[in-house]
């Protein structure tokens, strides 16, 4: 026995053929290796964690400090949404300044407090445009009509706020026959009968749906008068009013009566909906 081939004796101890012992050789070489290998990336990843570490906390302190740069300088002030105003008195009411740094300080809490001041501005937002400009927002109460009151006029959105008060007259909507019991700027005018206010405010909202304009409602009680001109006018309970106003019915009876050139009389409507039309205010 102590003559055999080495072959033999591994196949004796292992039980394998010589083909499947260095297979198993060969195996067990390459894991090993494969063990070495991954040490080894592991070995230099500890490596470079601290260097990346200091890499991220570089470029940390270079952002913050290219933060402060004057790349980020407000040098322009832009104005969106508003109408009645320019936007350059929107940026001085607003007292909205360039050559502050847009990230962190844009004064945007001061430039909204300020422009909120003002009972024509509904509501204001202020955003960074990267990387220099400065953007103010506004959204403006629409002057919706003016409640003659005390020699003078109230004018108010079609909330009822009051925007202004002046002794001009001003080209909108003129409202007389409510009794105003108390006022003040960015506020809703307080009436007496406030079932009448409502229902004023209501008529002044449908305007613009419905393709109409009266330029001056009387309102009372029992009987509105809504002025499309001042030699013709329509006549009705509030209902009788709304319901032709938001059915179509006054528009149809204005367009036949503008076709035939006819701008006055007076268009009166019955509680059964229909309308009747004298040529007499």
């Amino acid at each position: 026995m102590a003559d055999r081939r080495p072959d033999e004796r591994e196949e004796i101890q292992y039980g394998l053929s010589e083909e499947d012992y260095y297979s198993v050789v060969d195996a067990n070489i390459e894991r090993r290796k494969q063990e070495r290998e991954n040490r080894k990336k592991q070995k230099m990843k500890r490596a470079r964690k601290p260097l990346m570490i200091l890499l991220a906390i570089a470029i940390v302190i270079g952002g913050v400090v290219f933060s402060f740069s004057n790349f980020f300088v407000v040098d322009s002030i832009e104005v969106e949404g508003n109408s009645f105003y320019t936007a350059e008195e929107i940026i001085n009411m607003g007292q909205a300044t360039p050559g502050k740094n847009l990230i962190y300080h844009p004064g945007k809490a001061p430039i909204i407090e300020h422009l909120e001041q003002n009972p024509s501005i509904e509501k204001v937002s202020v955003h960074r445009r990267l990387p220099s400009t400065l953007v103010i927002k506004v959204v403006e109460r629409e002057r919706l009509a003016a409640i003659t009151y005390d020699g003078e006029y109230l004018i108010i959105d079609g909330k009822g706020i009051l925007i202004k008060k002046t002794p001009t007259q001003p080209k909108i909507t003129l409202v007389s026959g409510l009794k105003v019991s108390k006022i003040k700027l960015g506020e809703k005018v307080e009436i007496e009968d406030e079932e009448l206010f409502e229902q004023t405010l209501s008529l002044l909202n449908s305007m613009g749906p419905n393709d109409l304009y009266f330029i001056k409602l009387q309102m009372s009680k029992n009987k509105i008068n809504a002025y499309v001109f001042n030699s013709l006018v329509c006549k009705g309970t509030y209902e009788q009013l709304y319901d032709g106003m938001n059915k179509g019915r006054i528009h149809t009876i204005l367009v036949t009566l503008f076709e035939k050139k006819i701008e006055r009389g007076t268009i009166t409507f019955s509680n059964d909906g229909y309308a009747s039309y004298q040529p007499a205010i």
